[in-house]
């Protein structure tokens, strides 16, 4: 595991730069190219985080790479480039594609999200993000093939990646369970636009939540916390842990299950800023493990979603359907525990 010092080293900042800048510290005043400094420097220095044998199953054979002639992979995010920064999630995913692609020994060319001209004379384009049904379905129709990376509408005629978000929200919820808690709160937000489902909440992460409790006995209205139409950033989950404590008033929940980690960040904030020690009162888990997650004051337990597999798995199946078309191919990953500092038993 790489260290802060590291980091500091690897962006040419300071130690306590690169803390402030990890736990999205609000008073550090620091360029937008200092934070992606560190933040890319995190997730170069923690690459192989998910496992070593990649680099073996991964490795470049003359018949993978592009037989005829140097191929040209486009990139677009869903995420503008500052965006990014206040959930690097995507930007893991990302750099992962971008370096996977170099393997193969494709160029690179970045399109702007709002960007259709050029797009059909790359080989392929890797779509990374949640996009509108109407930007998919144009994305298709314009790119002479498509992968799409980390969307929940339904696929039919081009490849995708993503996490099994189902499955990363039961292992968080029965690890608190396993702990003992049963007051165990949800902060959220949904970006429904961006959204597919028949169902009023469109997250698998919030619809488990809901059905997993309920199963249980012990979802409590009062400690379930969800805005639509919003981002799942930092600055979002500040407001809503203040809202939601004002709601709480002296009834806390033990546990708080965050939407992702960035949500979760944001709890931890604004639980120390009340003085809420976490997590002797308060356990708090996220989900994406992201590079950064370790860092945190306390480092944070959260379920690990493979970001680097996914934008290695995007370019693999592009890579493949450049070389010979085939059926569309639906790939979803699976995650892993991750028990920090963050989670405890409850105070009985």
């Amino acid at each position: 595991m790489a260290t802060i010092t590291d980091i500091a080293r690897e962006a040419g900042v300071s130690i306590t730069t690169v803390s402030r800048v990890l736990n999205y510290d609000t008073t550090l005043s620091a360029t937008e190219e200092t934070k992606r400094r560190v933040f890319e420097a995190a997730e170069k220095l923690n690459y192989t985080k998910y496992k070593e044998k990649v680099q073996r199953t991964k490795s470049v054979t003359p018949s993978d790479r592009p037989s005829e002639k140097t191929g040209v992979i486009g990139l677009i995010t869903w995420r503008s480039s500052d965006e990014e920064l206040e959930d690097i999630y995507y930007m893991s995913i990302r750099l992962a594609a971008e370096k996977r692609a170099v393997e193969l020994g494709y160029h690179i060319t970045n399109f702007a999200q709002i960007e259709q001209s050029g797009i059909e004379e790359v080989d392929g384009i890797l779509a990374i993000g949640k996009f509108t049904s109407e930007k998919i379905e144009a994305l298709n129709a314009s790119a002479t093939n498509l992968c799409v990376v980390g969307s929940n509408f339904p696929f039919h005629e081009y490849d995708c990646v993503n996490t099994d978000f189902v499955q990363a929200t039961e292992i968080a919820l029965q690890h608190l369970l396993d702990l003992g808690h049963k007051r165990i709160a949800y902060i959220g937000a949904e970006e429904t636009e961006n959204l597919y489902g028949y169902r009023r909440y469109k997250t698998p992460t919030t619809n488990t939540y809901l059905d997993m409790m309920t199963s249980y006995n012990l979802f409590d209205e009062d400690y379930f916390i969800v805005k639509e139409n919003c981002s799942l950033d930092v600055k979002t989950s500040e407001a809503l842990t203040e809202y939601a404590l004002n709601q709480w008033q002296g009834k806390l929940p033990t546990a708080i299950l965050a939407a992702n980690d960035a949500f979760a960040i944001g709890i931890i904030h604004t639980l120390n800023a009340h003085d809420i020690s976490v997590p002797e009162q308060i356990s708090v888990m996220g989900i994406n493990d992201l590079s950064i997650s370790r860092y945190i004051t306390p480092p944070l337990s959260t379920v690990r979603a493979y970001t680097e597999e996914m934008g290695e798995t995007g370019i693999d199946l592009l890579h493949k359907r450049i070389q010979t078309p085939s059926i569309a191919k639906r790939v979803l990953l699976s995650t892993e525990l991750v028990v920090r500092g963050s989670t405890t038993k409850p105070i009985i």
